[in-house]
């Protein structure tokens, strides 16, 4: 009888170990908060430290991209004096880290891009007149 109940707890035990692995590695992310720009962002592990991108112009203003708590992409940006703006959602769900991923296009053009839901980079693109397009699949 003694063997029977080891060998059931032994098995047991062996099925909490395969059943918490999986549990781990689709644990949340971190969360950050940034001294600068303030709000609440996704960070860590896929979605990189410190979990923001930033564009600076050339006229001293600023844009910060970060992968919000919703898993969408934020943004917020601030004047050449400081003056931040408020958070703004340029949507998606995303599962990974947001980059500047063209910069040089001229006029403040400049591109985002983000992994999403299928693995896959989306981009979107900001204009000369402050508009953005809508997300693009680039691989």
């Amino acid at each position: 009888m003694k063997k029977i109940k080891t060998a059931v707890v032994a098995t047991v035990l062996a099925g909490v170990a395969l059943t918490a692995a999986p549990a781990e590695a689709s644990a949340e992310p971190m969360h950050c908060t940034s001294p600068t720009w303030g709000g609440e962002y996704l960070c860590g592990a896929e979605y990189g430290q410190p979990g923001m991108a930033e564009y600076a112009y050339r006229d001293g203003r600023r844009m910060v991209f970060v992968i919000g708590t919703d898993h969408a992409v934020w943004t917020r940006s601030s004047s050449a004096s400081g003056k931040k703006s408020g958070w703004t959602s340029l949507g998606g769900y995303k599962t990974g880290g947001v980059g500047i991923t063209a910069t040089d296009m001229g006029g403040g053009q400049f591109e985002i891009a983000a992994r999403g839901t299928d693995n896959r980079l989306w981009a979107r693109r900001h204009g000369a007149d402050g508009s953005w397009s809508a997300w693009t699949q680039i691989s």
